[in-house]
């Protein structure tokens, strides 16, 4: 009996060794992020983001990738049968629920290969996503340096000019540089689907230095001009 009680409490004391080896691990791991601000660069899982939102805790936003995918053509589905198969992805707020929907439906065809920007985000690993457009405004407005910010309409497709004066998005591709990253000078799409089926999107043109919000044919090519980031919140 004796010996029986003391492999019991050898067992508790076992259990309360892993749970604090493991409170200590999440620590550690929540520690990564503690203290974070806008504009900071931060490794998550060996992927390197820019923060753009943060709480006042600095410890919950959300960080857009430095890196994106680009020169690809059909950068939405490469199959016409699956592409017009494919769930509606009409979320303008939920761009996580938006891929995850894509991802689930492209996996049950075995055929996420063909689906280039969800598949590109996926491989990045859990929690990455391709951003609603409603959080790609999120971004946009931190970008421009926007002290209050503007809410846009998603079918609004006005060209604005970039205030030169205002030279805050210059210092945020300027960290995006040195952080070995891709300048957020392009457009970029959003996993949120228009009625018609076409893609919401951030254009920018660069020789006028001016960008929009468009919608864009799922076959639009994917270069300088027009690239997929992946956003996550922490």
């Amino acid at each position: 009996i004796c010996m029986g009680h003391a492999l019991f409490i050898s067992s508790n004391v076992m259990k309360k060794i892993i749970f604090a080896l493991l409170s200590v691990c999440c620590i550690a791991a929540h520690a990564q992020y503690s203290n974070v601000s806008s504009g900071d660069i931060i490794d998550i899982n060996g992927v390197k983001a820019i923060v753009f939102n943060v709480d006042d805790s600095g410890e919950h936003g959300t960080a857009m990738t430095i890196n994106c995918l680009r020169g690809v053509k059909e950068f939405w589905c490469t199959d016409n049968k699956l592409s017009k198969s494919m769930p509606m992805t009409k979320d303008k707020e939920n761009g996580l629920a938006n891929t995850q929907a894509v991802i689930d439906f492209a996996s049950s065809k075995n055929a996420l290969d063909k689906f280039p920007i969800f598949n590109w985000c996926n491989k990045l690993g859990e929690g990455w996503y391709v951003p609603s457009v409603k959080e790609l405004e999120t971004f946009v407005n931190f970008w421009l340096g926007n002290e209050q910010t503007e809410d846009w309409d998603a079918d609004d497709e006005t060209e604005n000019v970039i205030d030169d004066s205002k030279p805050y998005y210059k210092q945020i591709n300027a960290k995006i540089i040195e952080a070995g990253g891709v300048p957020f000078l392009n457009g970029a799409i959003s996993s949120t689907l228009a009625d018609n089926g076409s893609v919401y999107a951030f254009y920018f043109d660069r020789q006028k230095n001016s960008w929009s919000f468009k919608k864009m044919s799922k076959t639009s090519y994917l270069s300088k001009y027009l690239v997929g980031r992946a956003f996550y919140k922490f």
